[in-house]
């Protein structure tokens, strides 16, 4: 990090230095500093707990947050070096949590709420935070996945290879750095993601492509069953419709906030189809296979197969 001499016009470097050297503690300065401000994480977090210790088991975890899309955030800070436990400790807490309903995490944010006098209350914060419209939608989206969130000035090599192998196996781990440079008699504070890395992708200028639009026409009963699950669930996007080959085409949705997406893929020249319904709810496909089969009788008539 660098810092600009404006009468010399050349650069100089800050210095890094360490949060013990400065007599920055780790529960007292920097959850407070990520507790007051999460975005320096690199997200819109809300943070709903600091130092929780209601497990059955003598552990607390540094903080919990949720993310936009209702998900819990474990957040494990390590002021100077993570060490080489901190991943197992940041797993345990997300098994822990991932047992905990919508009243449970309502109870946490209030308790939070109560201990640092915020002036909020816990049903309408994560409402508005969550953008949605009742309570039926908020107990739907919460806690439906967690994850991990590693903070420390030095993520030690062990941990970033455990955390890269639970990153490439779907679990959503991610390391951050947060690094003290200092400035005269002040302290500058970075951040920075190191997992998952930045994709290189991103930052390319690939050509533009125009899609070609193409009419699809929909069956009419499909869309009745699309319109009745949209019902049901009572948020949604349209559909959507491709061609997969000459013959065969497919058409889906998948609901806001919701982890239930249905996919129809047909097969014109026998005139069947399968409907894949993909969801996190076992109880959800149940119901949804039910709307489908007594009152439109889509999965009947049409030799429907649902997995």
């Amino acid at each position: 990090m660098y810092k600009l001499d404006l009468v010399n016009n050349q650069l100089e470097e800050i210095q890094e230095t360490t949060f013990f050297e400065n007599d920055l503690k780790e529960r007292q300065h920097i959850e407070e500093w990520i507790r007051k401000n999460p975005e320096v994480l690199g997200e819109d977090l809300l943070i709903i707990g600091h130092e929780y210790d209601k497990f059955e088991v003598n552990e607390r975890l540094d903080l919990l947050a949720l993310d936009k899309e209702g998900n819990l955030v474990i957040i494990e800070v390590k002021r100077d070096a993570t060490g080489g436990n901190v991943d197992f400790q940041a797993l345990k807490y997300a098994s822990y949590c991932a047992r905990l309903s919508p009243q449970d995490v309502l109870d946490i944010y209030s308790e939070y709420i109560r201990n640092y006098a915020l002036p909020v209350d816990a049903k309408d914060g994560l409402m508005e935070f969550l953008e949605v419209e009742n309570e039926e939608e908020l107990n739907t989206i919460l806690n439906t996945n967690q994850r991990i969130i590693v903070v420390g000035k030095e993520i030690d090599k062990r941990i970033l290879s455990v955390c890269t192998w639970l990153y490439e196996n779907n679990i959503d781990i991610r390391c951050v750095t947060i690094k003290p440079y200092k400035l005269d008699n002040h302290i500058i504070i970075d951040t920075n993601q190191i997992i998952p890395p930045y994709k290189l992708e991103d930052y390319y200028i690939s050509k533009k492509n125009v899609a070609k639009e193409r009419k699809i026409s929909v069956d009419q009963d499909v869309s009745d069953f699309l319109q009745e699950v949209s019902n049901f669930i009572n948020t949604q996007t349209d559909y959507t419709a491709r061609y997969g080959g000459k013959k065969d085409y497919f058409v889906g949705r998948q609901f806001l906030n919701i982890p239930w997406k249905f996919v129809f893929v047909y097969k014109k020249k026998d005139n069947t189809a399968s409907m894949f319904i993909e969801s996190d709810k076992p109880q959800g496909v149940e119901l949804i296979k039910k709307i489908a089969e007594n009152k439109l009788g889509i999965l009947k008539d049409r030799n429907y197969s649902a997995t």
